[in-house]
Formats: structure tokens, C-alpha cells, sequence
């Protein structure tokens, strides 16, 4: 209403305006009779014109007509509207009349608006003082009544008898103008969501895809393998580790090696709502090697049709508050672990992890985890009627807190519970040599080297029929922790450790179970140290370190422990050394040096027989 009553001021005044100028411009007039002097009043001499020729005169008169007529045109027009839009009751008239000049107001005089039925809700009723006829109309400016409008009787009959009348259907009028502003409004509606959905940006993705995030890398490795001339033979560490000398665990113990390897990793990261993300990864390795993600050029009898690929993550994540997480499937370490001592840096867990980090001061968290982890899930079968499913189960609590001068100070403890992962020993009865055993299923489906083992077949009868389980059970105390401060802005040091106990083993509960007398060997630690840039990402930054390690032989599961140092397994101690060097940005160089020697020898026909070997690796990392 209030677009459409500008729309008729802003017609009348360019009406008036129009009017006012063709009425005041001087008509020009014949040329006159006698010149006139004006020497005397030369201001008067600049206030008239000079007459104009004949011929521009009638020109001149021509367009002041013309312009005359479309003014009146326009006014008539105007005033026309006016008066429809008054009897259709759109707008009301005293609120219309003082917009208009004297002259509108005579031409347009009083009028009143068309007498409407009232809504269908009203019908049968009559409210007080309603008798039917037509409402008081104001008097005009001129203080004269205007002439009432003519009803006739059946009008009249109409309104007051409404359960007569039939049902009305009533059709809003829509003036042009608010017509135009709905269609401006949607406009402006759509134009912003296509604008915020980028329907017609050029080059532009669709939304969902700002939504996901790609990652992934690529490493060329060189590795030499050094073996000591003196180590245990493989014929004699199978004697002595695996209780059966042709088939020997280790392949390999005196003579070097050179190695090339491969990895390829591609992932994605889909954030799905605001609490909701999923991920998966493809990484090249094989699907029965749980720590290594490499494959070895050329070693492999059907590697030249291409490299094996397997599904290295897929989880779900759920996030219902900032400090609130939860993720299932095959996901990445949910645990704080400072350094590979426990786990190796390309494992990845198979199950469910929960875990809170709130904030409880403005530089200080705390947080804790849990998860529940399936190891080995096996059908039951005729000869192996009541397999036992393997699980880990674990919960962390830690703490973090960073100063302002760049320390940042992180530590957790852990428990680590194994369920199921010992070997059962075989009953007498049973002979392997024609038929599994009943506890078969607990051999470990994967192990590197270095725990304790003994014959699960032992006693059945087929001995020979040698079959290896683990000696001990698992239960591990994991205490860890980092510390970093900026030495050189941006240089800083790192330094993080961890020590870890096997609070699982028991030798007389060994005993009992296997029938052999173990040396209890649970202890294990590792530290590092780090100087350089706190991540490699640019052209010409840096980074040196250097570590120790020990690990006893029943410290931790062999089967997850870093597989480079020693070239996996427990039963070690060493140090190693390296650096990173930045080539290019998302491109560096890595190269380490691992010295590793066992911790106890392998006795052997009564001699202690060592074991070490030391790996050099030159790593070529690029990141997309």
C-alpha cells in the first residue's frame, strides 16, 4: 500500500510539474511594432527575450499544445486510477486527497467505495447497530455531503437476510506494484541460493565436493640390510626359537641385502554433517601383514602384472561435541603413543574407540580413550568345535598442557588387555598329523620374531607335528610422554619416551599351562630425541634425530612392534640415528641408520649364539 501510494504521488507531481512549466513559459510573441530603447534600463534588456522569427514561433506553439494535451492526458489518467482504486476500496480516499492540488481535487470530487459482502464467517449474524444500509461517508473539503450511493431494495434484502445469500467467492486484487516487489523478493531468494549452491558459477564444483578432503603420499625406499658374520644360523634358530630346524621363522642371518620398495597411499575424508565423517585409505602391502604397508620391487614371483592394493582404512566417525569422539571400522591409532615401541607406525585398529578431551584450564586438557578391538574371529568346524575369538581392549588417560613461550609438555598411562592370545596345548588324544586339533585356533595368526613359544602338539600323538603358540599371556602397563620447546624460533626440541611392562606374564601359570621354565623378561623403553623444524613441508627445512631402544622378550606383543628396528620382533637393543631434509615443498628426503643386537644370545649345543643387524634406509617422501 504504501509502494502504491508513492506510484500516484510521484505521477500527480510530474503531472503538476509538466503543467506548471508549459503554463508559465512565455508564449513568444510577433515581432513588435516599434523597437523600444533600452539604454536607460539595461537590466530590463536582459529580462526579455528577443522576439523570435515567425517561423520558430508557430513551432514552438505547436509543442506547448502538444505537451499541454499528453499533461491532461496523464492527469486524466491518473485521476482515473485514482477514482477505481478508491471504489474497489484498495486505498482509502482521505488519506489520498491531501496528496493532490486544488485543481485534481475539484476534477476528482467525492466518492464512495462500492458496498462489499462480508465474509462467509459472518453470515446469519447482525451486529448492533448494523440495520443494513450504507456506512456515513465523510463530507468533502467544501463542507457538502456527498450524494449517497443508490441500493436498491434487493440489495438491501441481501445484506440483511445473509442464510439467503449464496456463498461468495472473493478474488483479492493485487496492485502492479505489489506484484512487482513479490517477484523482486523471489528473485532476490533464488539469486542467493544459487549463489550460495554455485549453480551458475563457471568452473566452480559442486558443494558436497568442499565437503571431502583427498590425502595421500608416495615413498621410495632404498634399504641395506647388514647381518653380522657370527649371527645364529637359520637351521639354528629355527632349533632353538622355532623347535624345528627345516623350517626356520628366519630365513636370512649372515648374508647382506639390498631391497627397493614402493609405498602408495590414497585416502579420503568426507565430512557427511557437522558431527558425522567417514574415511578409507588404499594403501599398496599385502592383506597378512598388519605393520607394513611396502612392497619390494622385484621379489615377488607374479609382481609384473602390478602391485597388490588393499584397503588400509575404513571407519566412521562421530564427533557430538567438540571434546567428544567416537570412531568404527579400520581406523587409525586412537592411542597417545610417543614413540613405535609399542606400536608400529603403519598399524591400523579394527574395531571401536571412544574418547573425551576437555579443556580444564585455558592452556591445560585431559584426555582419555577406550576401545574394544577384534584380533582373530573363527568359525567353529567338526575339528574345531570351540574356538576362542582373540580381542584387545584397551583404555589411556593422559594429560597436555602448553605454555606460552612454546613448551608444550604430554604424557598418558595405558592398560593393554590380550584376551584369548596364549596358546592352548593340544589333548593327547588328538593327532595332528591327520586332523587339526581341537585348539589350533590358538596359534597366532601373525607374528614377527622375539616371544617366547612353545609346541601346542606336544603331547598328542603326533609330536613332530610342530604347531607354535605363545608361552605368555598379555596384559601391558604403556607409560608415555613428549616434550618440546622452541630452542630458536622456529627450531624446536622434542624429546619423548616410553616404557612398557608385561604385568601378564605369570611363570608358574606358564608352567603349568606348557610344561617349560621361563625366565620372566617383560621390561621394555625407548627415547628420542628431536631438533630441527616441527614438520618437514617446505624447501630446505630440517630435522635430526636420535634414539635408544630395549625390548625383552615378553615385553609386548611381537606381532605389532615397529618391523624396521631388527627388522621387527622384540628380544633387541640398539640405537639409531637420521634425518629429514625438505626438497621441495611436500617433498623431503629421510634417511636413518638402525643398529640393533639381541638382548639374550640363543643357546644352541651349549653356546650363546648372538643375532644382530643393522638397516640403512634412504627414503624419498612426496605428499598430495
Amino acid at each position: 500500500m504504501k509502494s502504491l501510494s508513492l506510484l500516484i504521488a510521484a505521477c500527480l507531481s510530474t503531472a503538476a510539474t509538466t503543467n506548471s512549466n508549459a503554463q508559465t513559459t512565455p508564449a513568444p510573441k510577433a515581432a513588435p511594432a516599434a523597437k523600444k530603447s533600452t539604454a536607460r534600463t539595461p537590466a530590463r534588456v536582459a529580462a526579455k527575450p528577443a522576439p523570435l522569427p515567425a517561423a520558430d514561433t508557430e513551432k514552438e506553439r505547436a509543442e506547448l499544445a502538444r505537451d499541454r494535451q499528453q499533461v491532461e492526458q496523464l492527469r486524466a489518467t491518473t485521476l482515473g486510477l485514482i477514482r477505481l482504486m478508491i471504489e474497489e476500496g484498495v486505498v482509502d480516499m482521505e488519506k489520498v486527497v491531501p496528496m493532490l492540488d486544488p485543481a485534481s481535487r475539484e476534477q476528482l470530487g467525492t466518492i464512495a467505495p462500492k458496498r462489499r459482502a462480508p465474509p462467509p464467517a459472518a453470515a446469519g449474524k447482525v451486529e448492533r447497530g448494523d440495520t443494513g444500509a450504507a456506512p456515513p461517508v465523510a463530507p468533502t473539503e467544501e463542507g457538502v455531503p456527498p450524494k449517497p450511493e443508490m441500493v436498491d431494495a434487493d440489495s438491501q434484502t441481501a445484506s440483511t437476510s445473509r442464510r439467503k445469500a449464496p456463498k461468495t467467492v472473493r478474488i483479492p486484487y493485487v496492485p502492479d506494484v505489489v506484484k512487482e516487489e513479490i517477484r523482486e523478493e523471489i528473485k532476490q531468494e533464488v539469486l542467493a541460493q544459487a549463489k550460495s549452491e554455485r549453480w551458475a558459477e563457471p568452473g566452480t564444483l559442486p558443494e558436497w565436493l568442499d565437503r571431502i578432503a583427498w590425502e595421500g603420499d608416495m615413498r621410495l625406499r632404498y634399504q641395506g640390510e647388514s647381518f653380522d658374520g657370527n649371527n645364529i644360523s637359520p637351521s639354528d634358530y629355527g632349533q632353538a626359537v622355532d623347535l624345528d630346524p627345516f623350517n626356520p621363522s628366519l630365513s636370512n642371518t649372515r648374508h647382506d641385502e639390498a631391497l627397493w620398495r614402493i609405498r602408495v597411499r590414497i585416502g579420503m575424508l568426507a565430512k557427511l554433517s557437522e558431527r558425522l565423517g567417514a574415511g578409507f585409505r588404499i594403501a599398496t602391502g599385502t592383506t597378512d601383514n598388519p605393520v607394513s604397508t611396502n612392497a619390494s620391487l622385484g621379489r615377488g614371483r607374479d609382481r609384473q602384472g602390478g602391485l597388490q592394493l588393499t584397503l588400509d582404512r575404513a571407519y566412521l566417525k562421530w564427533d557430538p561435541l567438540p571434546w567428544i569422539s567416537a570412531s568404527a571400522g579400520r581406523m587409525p591409532n586412537p592411542w597417545f603413543w610417543p614413540t613405535d615401541l609399542v606400536w608400529d607406525e603403519d598399524l591400523n585398529f579394527e574395531g571401536l574407540a571412544a574418547s573425551v578431551r576437555p579443556q580444564v584450564a585455558e592452556r591445560a586438557t585431559v584426555f582419555a580413550t577406550a576401545g574394544a578391538f577384534p584380533l582373530q574371529i573363527q568359525a567353529s568346524n567338526p575339528d574345531v568345535p570351540d574356538p576362542q575369538d582373540k580381542w584387545l581392549f584397551g583404555v589411556q588417560a593422559g594429560g597436555e598442557w602448553t605454555g606460552s613461550d612454546g613448551l608444550r609438555v604430554k604424557f598418558g598411562a595405558a592398560l593393554f588387555d590380550y584376551q584369548n592370545i596364549e596358546g592352548r596345548p593340544n589333548p593327547a588324544t588328538s593327532n595332528p598329523s591327520v586332523a587339526p586339533g581341537p585348539n589350533d585356533w590358538s596359534r597366532p595368526f601373525y607374528r614377527q620374531k622375539g616371544n617366547s613359544r612353545f609346541n601346542i602338539n606336544q603331547n598328542t600323538l603326533s609330536p613332530t607335528t610342530v604347531q607354535m603358540g605363545l608361552s605368555s599371556k598379555f596384559r601391558l602397563i604403556n607409560l608415555g610422554g613428549e616434550l618440546d620447546f622452541v630452542v630458536f624460533d622456529p627450531f624446536v626440541v622434542k624429546f619423548g619416551g616410553d616404557y612398557v611392562k608385561n604385568i601378564g606374564f605369570d611363570a608358574g601359570e606358564i608352567r603349568a599351562r606348557t610344561g617349560t621354565n621361563l625366565e620372566a623378561q617383560t621390561d621394555g623403553y625407548q627415547a628420542k630425541i628431536t631438533l630441527g623444524r616441527d614438520a618437514i613441508r617446505a624447501l630446505h627445512d630440517w630435522q635430526v634425530f636420535f634414539g635408544y631402544r630395549y625390548l625383552e622378550r615378553d615385553a609386548v606383543l611381537d606381532a605389532f612392534t615397529d618391523s624396521d628396528f631388527n627388522l621387527g620382533g622384540t628380544n633387541t637393543k640398539g640405537f639409531f640415528i637420521g634425518g629429514f631434509y625438505g626438497l621441495d615443498r611436500n617433498a623431503a628426503i629421510r634417511i636413518r641408520y638402525l643398529s640393533a643386537d639381541a638382548i639374550t644370545p640363543f643357546a644352541v649345543s651349549g653356546a650363546n649364539l648372538p643375532l644382530s643387524i643393522d638397516v640403512l634406509q634412504a627414503d624419498l617422501n612426496v605428499r598430495f
